[in-house]
């Protein structure tokens, strides 16, 4: 049986990215994605009465028998989690972190023609969310945001990745201007065997549409913030400034579409490179 404590721990990590922060856990809710954790990721498990009985039990056994568990009764799962129907197990997990650009490089290591995504001050969880979910499918390397992003790890991006969160190398910055001088010096990119990307700037007044570049070199897609866009001085310092073709009235695709059209677009112009 939780106790109160836990209880209201458990509810200051679903609502209060701060906690989530300095706690460096965060909660993931759902046998499948519970599933794929790592022993190493899992700081405490619970599991309802009714759990073992249902279908999706078995695969979470492994996890469950080599890091235990907590059982607790259903009413008191519906007090922990936040959505309206419990699946039954609920993990408090340790946030897997990057160690700077060097880290997400080695993530990356010997790739002659990475393609990395830079999003800047993405605020929609569900946004977050699908970018992880098309990075992932779409072959994406690394992930590179600002602070100012919502919180990669809130319920509703985690669970809006289904389970991208744990396989896409991401990585949050201060700055990412910064990040992009750092990704354009050859010196350091040579110490992982990593070519320097090209960046490429999603915005209205561009040069040319998506489909007139090559993206089989090393790439990196530029997204912004859902109202605003790119900040000017990241859109200055782009290599290209790039626009999705549409017909009709329609000014503006959604930012995770954007971002998802311009990856499946690299993606299969790689497949057609191996082929």
């Amino acid at each position: 049986m939780a106790d109160g404590r836990q209880k209201k721990f458990i509810k200051e990590l679903l609502s209060k990215a701060k906690t989530r922060r300095e706690q460096g856990l965060y909660v993931v809710d759902g046998p499948k994605m519970c599933s794929e954790l790592s022993p190493c990721d899992v700081e405490k498990i619970y599991v309802t009465d009714d759990f073992f009985a249902s279908n999706q039990a078995d695969m979470c056994r492994d996890i469950l028998s080599e890091c235990g568990y907590e059982q607790v009764s259903g009413s008191e799962m519906k007090q922990m989690s936040d959505t309206v129907t419990p699946q039954g197990i609920l993990v408090v997990a340790r946030q897997r972190r990057i160690k700077g650009l060097s880290g997400l490089m080695e993530r990356v290591n010997k790739k002659e023609a990475p393609l990395l995504l830079l999003l800047d001050t993405m605020q929609d969880p569900g946004n977050l969310g699908t970018v992880l979910r098309a990075s992932e499918a779409a072959g994406v390397d690394g992930i590179i945001m600002n602070r100012e992003c919502v919180d990669i790890y809130s319920p509703k991006v985690v669970r809006s990745t289904m389970g991208a969160v744990l396989r896409v190398p991401f990585l949050v910055v201060d700055d990412l201007t910064r990040a992009m001088d750092r990704l354009r010096d050859r010196s350091f990119m040579e110490e992982f065997s990593v070519a320097t990307p090209e960046f490429y700037a999603a915005c209205l007044d561009a040069e040319g549409y998506h489909t007139d570049f090559d993206y089989r070199k090393g790439s990196c897609f530029m997204i912004g913030n859902e109202a605003h866009g790119l900040s000017p001085e990241l859109i200055e310092k782009a290599d290209h400034r790039i626009k999705i073709p549409m017909h009709g009235n329609v000014e503006s695709l959604n930012a995770a579409m954007a971002a998802t059209v311009l990856v499946f677009e690299a993606d299969r112009q790689r497949r057609v490179v191996k082929q």
